[in-house]
């Protein structure tokens, strides 16, 4: 599909938030701390906590880099339970593009809180044809097993991340290497960067592309992560307690991760390519592929839900909602649209983000989530 290029009418402003910026670099063992808008932190090699750093991929290309894949016992991130609704949002409009748009009426759900502002713009994945309508699986709300058969590009682009926090404390999640100039980028949920619980940021991120069996197989290799942005609203406004999320910050539970090149300068684009980016919250059907590691699961491979017609807002927060079935560790996960039927290419218009008993919800992409990309880019 053609990227789209904005017009001037349909540049909505930007967040009424004050942006903040907290950088942390790790110098002579210190960390430097300034403000000037929104949250990032780079990779901290060298801390005395955690496992020690695995080796970055040196393979030459076209050949899949390898290395050990992270010594990290995996505890998943919980996607956390969302209030009750307090009502149903109106019928959703059909856009004529990639699907319904959830604009107007107003833009917000139940909550009353409302969603990143939908912005005019996709890009194309590195390859594939994307089938505006196209849900190749159907209604699957079993988070079954996923095949690289069913999808080799989103079996590639897919991946699980491990994440260190202050105080030896580790997670896991899903991400998805999106379409990019620089071909380093992955897409994931900012609860999986900055703790709701514990107000901080995550000392160091690796990307593990395609893993099984729990780190027995990497086929392409781990990667560590360079730097990693969160919206400034959901580092100021969400909480997570008992179980249960809170705060306006919830509607813009996304994030962006930019990983370190090879050794000999291969990003990891080179060997998965990149999914496809719509930031225009339109959506005909969608399905997710990540690695839930909570019972009935154990994160040894990628599981599937999808849905041919989505909700909206009806698990409180102003997020697309579907049937399914799935527990902690796919928080993260991309929400592909638009699926080319033979290689699983698309757009992701959302992650993962919250679930309640059978019913989850993704945090969908607009201008600010753009706006923060291009940060990172800038970093």
């Amino acid at each position: 599909m053609r990227e789209r290029q904005p017009s001037a009418s349909a540049l909505p402003g930007r967040i009424g938030m004050k942006r903040r910026l907290l950088r942390a670099t790790s110098v002579a063992a210190a960390l430097a701390v300034s403000l000037s808008g929104c949250i990032f932190l780079p990779s901290l090699a060298g801390l005395s906590s955690g496992p020690p750093a695995p080796p970055l991929p040196t393979a030459t290309d076209p050949v899949p880099p390898s290395s050990e894949p992270p010594s990290i016992e995996p505890t998943p991130v919980d996607p956390t339970e969302t209030p009750s609704p307090t009502e149903t949002p109106s019928p959703t409009q059909d856009s004529g593009t990639l699907g319904e748009v959830r604009d107007g009426n107003p833009l917000q759900s139940g909550s009353g809180v409302a969603t990143d502002t939908p912005y005019d713009l996709v890009i194309p994945p590195s390859s594939g044809n994307p089938e505006v309508g196209s849900v190749p699986l159907g209604n699957v709300s079993d988070a079954r097993e996923f095949s690289e058969s069913e999808g080799s590009f989103i079996t590639q682009t897919t991946g699980r991340l491990y994440m260190t926090w202050p105080g030896d404390r580790h997670g896991t999640c899903s991400g998805t290497v999106v379409n990019s100039d620089d071909g380093n980028i992955v897409l994931t949920a900012a609860h999986c960067l900055y703790s709701p619980i514990y107000r901080e940021m995550a000392e160091r991120v690796q990307f593990v592309p395609a893993e099984s069996g729990n780190g027995a197989h990497a086929p392409y290799g781990t990667w560590e992560g360079d730097r990693w942005i969160v919206p400034s609203i959901f580092a100021d406004t969400a909480y997570e307690e008992d179980g249960a999320s809170y705060g306006e910050g919830w509607a813009y539970d996304y994030a962006w991760i930019r990983l370190q090149s090879s050794a000999s300068g291969a990003n990891v684009q080179d060997f998965t390519g990149g999914q496809g980016i719509s930031f225009t919250q339109e959506f005909d059907g969608a399905q997710f592929v990540g690695y839930p590691t909570n019972e009935p699961f154990d994160g040894s491979s990628q599981r599937v839900c999808s849905s041919t017609q989505m909700g909206f807002g009806d698990m409180h927060w102003p997020h697309l909602t579907m049937s399914c079935t799935i527990s902690p560790g796919i928080s993260g996960s991309g929400w592909v649209t638009a699926i080319d039927p033979e290689t699983g290419a698309g757009y992701v218009g959302a992650v993962f983000s919250t679930l309640v008993t059978d019913t989850v919800s993704g945090s969908m992409l607009g201008r600010n989530s753009y706006d923060l990309l291009q940060e990172l880019h800038e970093l």
